[in-house]
């Protein structure tokens, strides 16, 4: 195969470190310096196929990657105004590159449009309108096939995210304890879902006397970097997903591969891998008694709590490995003739 030059935006150091160490066998990256999305390097390291540069280069590239998720439908925000800008310039000095855009987010935007009126594909609908440039041709990923479903656009494919197991600790003992890890902040509370987080961490307080741990909030553990963040997930013994609309969280794939007993919604594909009591269990996005109460009798059998972990993580080392996912960026540039 020919070597690739690709020219990338920042946005989730997570996903680009996965993405770019994948394509490490056939491509070489460079990062566009910016002052709205940087590289988080407490997080993960700068792949070796990588380097920084400030600026598009006509013909030095073979591909282009930037990145969209549904605040892009709103032209005024900064990260709108930076994809459409950068997309611009890039256009202006060259016609012909290819652009794959990474769509992170799913058309749930209920704080922008909140009266109600607004549907999923109204907002997939005003990204094409306001954004058309941007979007149209030009090809897009999206995280999973519900929201693959969602965004609705004929010139896309889902590429779920792959890691490497051996990049994760896993330990046979487990400390008997449950924990989450999502932003408090950012994009609505109906992505997220943390009012439903929020009840259930107060329900395992209150009636179970459990104290959950929401990871990098006031009271609960505070990772340094990534190493502190992937030995407290090796030991964790339960990891509670209650997102609804974020598609495929990593966080949840982070936990399940280091060997945590996953209770997660089951959103966005996750019914598809989630065999309830088998290697993991699926709650109701909105159910707080029956949630704590899975929890607090999941903490009661350590055993077996860790036993059903143990399964998920087989399951996550053969859905969400890293050999698959590149393979999947292989086949999508095939048959986009970039990579021949």
């Amino acid at each position: 195969m020919k070597r690739l030059r690709i020219f990338k935006s920042c946005w989730h150091t997570a996903h680009d470190h996965d993405m770019i160490e994948a394509m490490k066998e056939f491509a070489d990256v460079d990062l566009l310096i910016n002052y709205t999305r940087r590289w988080d390097e407490k997080n993960r390291p700068i792949p070796e196929n990588c380097e920084w540069v400030t600026h598009y280069e006509k013909g030095k590239y073979d591909l282009v990657i930037l990145n969209i998720d549904q605040q892009c439908s709103n032209q005024n925000l900064n990260k709108a105004v930076l994809v459409r800008q950068m997309k611009q310039a890039i256009r202006e000095v060259d016609t012909e590159v290819p652009i794959i855009f990474i769509n992170h987010g799913t058309p749930i935007y209920p704080e922008s449009y909140p009266d109600g009126k607004k549907s999923n594909n109204y907002v997939s609908e005003k990204l094409k309108k306001e954004i058309l440039d941007i979007v149209y041709p030009d090809f897009m990923v999206i995280n999973s096939h519900q929201a693959k479903k969602e965004w609705d656009y004929d010139n896309s494919r889902t590429i779920v995210h792959g890691m490497e197991a051996k990049e994760w600790i896993y330990d046979e003992c487990r400390e008997i304890r449950s924990a989450t890890f999502i932003t408090p902040a950012g994009i609505g509370d109906k992505y997220y879902n943390r009012s439903f987080l929020i009840a259930v961490i107060e329900e395992l307080k209150e009636k179970y006397g459990i104290s959950h741990q929401w990871i990098g909030q006031g009271g609960c553990f505070q990772p340094k970097g990534i190493k502190d963040y992937k030995e407290f997930l090796g030991k964790t013994l339960i990891y509670f997903n209650p997102t609804f609309a974020s598609p495929m969280p990593r966080s949840r794939t982070e936990a399940m591969i280091s060997g945590c007993c996953i209770v997660t919604t089951p959103q966005h594909d996750a019914d598809t891998f989630i065999k309830d009591g088998e290697n993991g269990f699926l709650v109701s996005p909105d159910n707080v008694e029956y949630a704590a109460q899975l929890i607090a009798k999941l903490i009661e059998n350590p055993k077996l709590t860790a036993h059903i972990g143990k399964k998920g993580r087989e399951t996550a080392i053969e859905i969400f490995n890293r050999d698959r996912y590149r393979k999947d960026w292989i086949k999508l540039l095939k048959d986009l003739n970039i990579l021949k």
